[in-house]
């Protein structure tokens, strides 16, 4: 008997109960692990299942899923793929809303991975589940702590960023990326082989998720191109959306095919994407951009202004905005005269402004600016470079960190180019939602990102009002 289909993915990031298959009490074993996740932070009942445990982290273990006291939302399983179809079929009755197919094996390694895979999902639909996977690393919902999946960490939850991708070790960066720069995750979902549940799907629910302020995608190739701009198009209209590709060269190519056995077909998505997109050449640019876009005002246009303490990073950061279609216009006589007021005889009060090296007067001088360019209407944006010894001065991060609070207009990014050793003493600047970049072409392309994704005047996604 064909069950109708629960394509509810609420209850799947929302799962009110999960059955693991595969749960082991061995430190160290995949079944461990996700056990241990599972139960530090699932808030749902939790149903570990081998036939060989009794108790697995001190939970109740069961033989089978047919000894499952009741139905799960979610069904997860790390038995090797070619016991998945056995697994699938055990039950007469339906077990689960949602399976979660970790194991690899099927449409990426051959023609009869393919046939396999195709077949899995014809079970999994007979008993009534939609199918995440397979060869996926699984998913998260940051906000409830539910970690279903091979990842270490749980970024720091709230409404935030939802990253969907097809590549589990970008899952596995972005988690330790957001961690390192305290940045709201919402959601995590890998899709793995896409046999079922899709890109498609995915993105629709979380252009619907309140919890979803920006949605980040990390693509190898997608059913249908039209279909997925379609959808595109419909989520950008309310939400920002970051988007890297990968497999775009013939190497690319080979090795997408290699790794999830679909045929990569995004090579031409750049030049296609929606208003309210932003193409990231890099997994590292896709976080760096969403990071500006979550933390900073979206700016109503893309005029920027950069202050720089040196004349050749004020030259480099603008030849590198300008390569971005990033407009660094002429400043006005009257704000010039009003920069002036605050600078030495030699500065430059041009754009850039050239502060020049007097490091002892940083602290005064950079807020006196960043107030002075926000309120002149002149520019949607400030690019700040610290370097040097700048980098040292505790009293200079902590003063632009109170005058952003202040900022009503202008959104404000930071070029940081400090040693290893001075990184730490950025650490105010990004504990007050400005976000900081080690280089200047990652500056760039973040005020890019924030650029091409700007909203009406009043419109923000800061952390600080999520």
């Amino acid at each position: 008997m064909q069950h109708s289909l629960d394509t509810s993915l609420d209850l799947l990031f929302n799962a009110r109960s999960i059955a693991l298959v595969g749960a082991s009490n061995k430190p160290g074993k995949m079944g461990n692990l996700f056990a241990q996740r599972l139960c530090n932070g699932f808030k749902g009942d939790f149903y570990p299942v081998n036939p060989n445990e009794s108790e697995v982290v001190g939970v109740k273990c069961y033989s089978s899923v047919s000894a499952l006291p009741e139905p799960v939302d979610v069904l997860i399983a790390l038995v090797p793929g070619t016991e998945l179809m056995r697994l699938v079929l055990s039950g007469t009755e339906k077990v689960a809303h949602f399976l979660i197919a970790i194991p690899s094996g099927f449409a990426e390694v051959s023609d009869r991975g393919r046939e396999l895979q195709a077949q899995l999902i014809e079970a999994a639909h007979s008993r009534g589940m939609k199918v995440i996977g397979p060869n996926s690393v699984g998913y998260m919902n940051c906000e409830t702590g539910l970690n279903a999946s091979m990842i270490p960490l749980v970024p720091p939850g709230g409404r935030g960023v939802a990253y969907l991708t097809q590549s589990g070790g970008f899952g596995m960066a972005l988690a330790m990326y957001a961690a390192d720069h305290g940045m709201h995750v919402a959601k995590f979902c890998d899709v793995g082989n896409m046999s079922d549940i899709d890109i498609n799907s995915v993105l629709r629910y979380l252009g619907d998720d309140p919890s979803t302020a920006i949605v980040g995608l990390f693509l190898e190739a997608v059913k249908d191109i039209e279909s997925f701009l379609a959808t595109l198009e419909q989520v950008a209209r309310h939400k920002p959306v970051v988007m890297s590709a990968v497999g775009l060269s013939q190497a690319g190519v080979a090795s997408s095919r290699a790794h999830l056995g679909l045929d990569p077909n995004l090579g031409s998505i750049r030049g296609a994407l929606p208003e309210g997109a932003h193409f990231a050449d890099t997994g590292l640019e896709l976080m760096d951009a969403c990071k500006a876009i979550l933390w900073q005002q979206r700016p109503i246009g893309r005029r920027l202004a950069i202050i720089t303490g040196t004349g050749g990073i004020g030259s480099e950061l603008a030849d590198l905005v300008t390569a971005e279609h990033i407009e660094v216009p002429a400043l006005s006589t009257a704000l010039q005269k009003q920069l002036r007021a605050h600078l030495p005889d030699y500065a430059s009060v041009g754009n850039p402004i050239d502060v020049t090296p007097i490091w002892w007067q940083y602290p005064d001088v950079y807020p006196q600016l960043i107030k002075l360019l926000d309120a002149s209407g002149e520019v949607d944006m400030i690019l700040v470079s610290i370097t040097d010894v700048a980098t040292t001065l505790p009293a200079l991060t902590e003063a632009i960190a109170a005058v952003q609070k202040s900022c009503l207009r202008t959104s404000l990014c930071v070029y940081w180019g400090s040693r290893a050793q001075d990184l730490g003493a950025m650490l105010p600047l990004q504990q007050a939602l400005i976000p900081c970049y080690s280089t200047t072409r990652a500056a760039a392309k973040a005020v890019a990102a924030l650029s091409q994704t700007r909203a009406q005047p009043g419109a923000s996604l800061a952390q600080s009002d999520l």
